[in-house]
């Protein structure tokens, strides 16, 4: 039987050898540890800048949606004030939409009432006529009235106004104020707001012999004042 004989020599060398793969093993260790930790920093780095971006993106969008949402309510402010100007101008043409209709019936008044001023020339006969047209005047001047149409009150003796009145004629005369009406020629109308119709009158003016009564009157209190 054969005993095995053991090399020292090789007992010796191998506490040398494990404490070179120690070595190297902890070197590796060392050398992980610092790539690993070179990976977690750039990783962090990398999730910094991705959430950088991420609010800058939710800052633009934020922003744009602000505007938009500015933008959508200013249009509809817009759009309700159109709605507003289009409703207001459809009841304007609602409200006047029968002013040429409305002249020529006050044309046909004007012949019925025209008629009617001869009335009392005529014999009794014609009493039943004369009553039919005041009734078909007293119609007329009620469906006007329904829709907005009424006569515009003047009467002799009140100043002249242009805004409803039209002066077909000026007469000279001393015992009226000048710028008054002396005498209705045709009747006036308004429609709602407007003028359908001027009144057309007579307006009295200062007579050119007063006038000149008065400038001579002017003048000699100022050929007074000068001598004095």
């Amino acid at each position: 039987m054969r005993i095995p004989i053991h090399n020292n020599s090789d007992d010796e060398n191998l506490p040398a050898e494990m404490a070179d793969l120690t070595e190297k093993a902890s070197n590796g260790d060392s050398e992980t540890g610092e790539q690993t930790e070179a990976e977690s920093a750039e990783l962090s780095a990398d999730q910094d800048t991705a959430g950088n971006a991420d609010e800058v993106k939710i800052r633009e969008l934020t922003e744009k949606l602000d505007e938009m949402i500015s933008n959508w309510q200013r249009e509809r402010a817009n759009f309700q004030n159109y709605k507003k100007r289009i409703e207001e101008e459809k009841r304007e043409i609602r409200k006047y939409a029968s002013y040429d209709l409305a002249l020529d019936l006050l044309r046909i008044l004007d012949y019925f009432e025209s008629a009617l001023s001869f009335s009392e020339n005529l014999p009794k006969e014609t009493n039943n006529v004369i009553d039919g047209v005041k009734y078909t005047i007293e119609e007329l001047s009620r469906v006007l009235n329904a829709h907005g149409i009424c006569p515009i009150f003047v009467e002799s003796g009140m100043p002249y106004d242009s805004a409803v009145m039209e002066a077909v004629g000026r007469v000279e005369r001393d015992d009226f104020e000048p710028d008054t009406v002396l005498e209705i020629r045709q009747k006036g109308w308004m429609i709602h707001e407007r003028v359908l119709r001027p009144c057309r009158v007579i307006v009295a003016v200062e007579p050119e012999t007063k006038i000149d009564d008065n400038e001579n009157t002017k003048n000699n209190e100022g050929g007074e004042n000068l001598l004095t």
